[in-house]
């Protein structure tokens, strides 16, 4: 990226939902016009993106001078066009698996870093495959899940190690994160993204195995290691003294942990273990919640596989592409993680991992704009690692410190 690019940040999709809360951080946060860097907003619809800046100047007067672009997920030339002329893309379009392929592939040729919010297995695999060499030799950094999968769990678990470090001279090298707990809402762009997915497994039935491989985002050396599949079940967990059961973002982002541990050269152990789950107080209320969520979780994935069950939920009970929770519900939101490792030498650690909004919205749009803000305006703090990264192995633990006083806080708990 050694030519001047003309923006420092361009948020592609903007005009969606967590595109608009995205633009909303920045405007509300840095503004428009300041010293810092430059920023503009692409899509694909002129007319929404000229709304959006009228939007926007509730927030900063100044919006309405902020640069538009126009550029189609699927015209290629259109891309080049925009990633030619930033330093680093944000992007919110999805599902991935279906829209942004092309993308990504412009922004490694062109030398552009990129940031997105996916928690789709088949893309990032696909990504890896096609782009981490290109990325590499042009020196930019492709960073997947920058939002609610995987910041707090990649860099938690980061954060959890380094302090492990620090204190026993070692990592822990088994390490399991707690869900305690969240609260906020979906949106259409997220159910879209699961049904996609459940869509392409049908096609392609080889996919599964993928799906169902613990180390499925690990670098083609490095593939295998010691950990199972994700928790399928409700079960008794000893050490925290509390129920547990399946946590539907486990299947993402315990890869994308286990993917860091592999580029940073085992850094947590050759033989580091790590799970998600979600936590459930004890006795007899606690696992009654416990069953009641598995028995939801099965009812959804049952509903999906048929037709007519699909149609209903998609049409009439489920939010379309384009919609999510109120302000009301994202600003009422919040979510606690508690991350607990132990060494060899059995010495336990335990960190927290806790935010005051909604986590898969108004948190994921700051902890997107943060990351991406990492290149720009923590650029001489980073890594010099570069290919297809996961955000603990591209920022380190400098998101952490940018989110610090933001509303989303990691703690070390003696």
């Amino acid at each position: 990226m050694g030519r001047s690019r003309k923006y420092d940040l361009v948020i592609m999709g903007a005009t969606g939902f967590t595109g608009r809360l995205t633009a909303e951080y920045l405007a509300v946060n840095y503004g428009v016009k300041n010293d810092q860097f430059t920023w503009a907003i692409a899509g694909r619809n002129k007319s929404r993106l000229l709304k959006l800046k009228g939007h926007l100047v509730r927030f900063d007067p100044d919006a309405g001078s902020l640069p538009i672009l126009i550029a189609e997920s699927s015209d290629r030339e259109s891309l080049d066009a925009m990633t030619s002329q930033t330093k680093v893309v944000i992007t919110t379009v999805g599902p991935y698996l279906k829209y942004g392929a092309d993308l990504v592939v412009s922004c490694a040729e062109n030398g552009t870093n990129y940031c997105d919010i996916t928690g789709e297995v088949l893309f990032i695999r696909n990504s890896i495959d096609r782009n981490f060499k290109t990325a590499r030799q042009n020196l930019c950094r492709i960073v997947h899940c920058c939002g609610f999968d995987s910041v707090p769990s990649d860099l938690g678990v980061l954060f959890l190690q380094d302090n492990s470090q620090k204190i026993y001279g070692m990592p822990c090298d088994h390490v399991t994160l707690y869900v305690r707990s969240t609260k906020g809402g979906f949106s259409g762009g997220t159910i879209d993204s699961m049904l996609n997915t459940r869509d392409q497994l049908r096609m392609d039935l080889k996919l599964r195995g993928l799906l169902g491989n613990p180390y499925a985002l690990n670098p083609k050396e490095d593939p295998s290691g010691p950990d199972e599949s994700d928790l399928r079940s409700v079960e008794w967990d000893h050490r925290m003294k509390c129920w547990t059961g399946p946590f539907v973002m486990a299947g993402i982002n315990t890869r994308v942990v286990r993917r860091t541990n592999a580029l940073l050269n085992n850094r947590y152990g050759a033989d580091f273990r790590y799970s998600e789950v979600l936590s459930f107080p004890n006795g007899a209320v606690g696992w009654m919640r416990a069953n009641l969520l598995l028995l939801g979780m099965g009812c959804f994935i049952g509903a999906i596989k048929f037709s007519p069950s699909r149609w209903l939920l998609q049409n009439i009970f489920l939010p379309k592409p384009g919609q999510g929770p109120s302000r009301k519900k994202r600003d009422n939101g919040h979510f606690h993680m508690m991350i607990e490792g132990t060494t060899k030498n059995n010495n336990a650690l335990r960190v927290s991992v806790k935010g005051d909004r909604d986590p898969g919205y108004a948190g994921t749009a700051q902890m997107l704009t943060e990351s991406a803000l990492c290149m720009i305006m923590n650029k001489d703090e980073l890594p010099d690692r570069y290919g297809v990264l996961t955000p603990a192995v591209a920022f380190g633990d400098t998101p952490i410190r940018r989110l610090a006083g933001k509303g989303i806080e990691f703690k070390h708990h003696e």
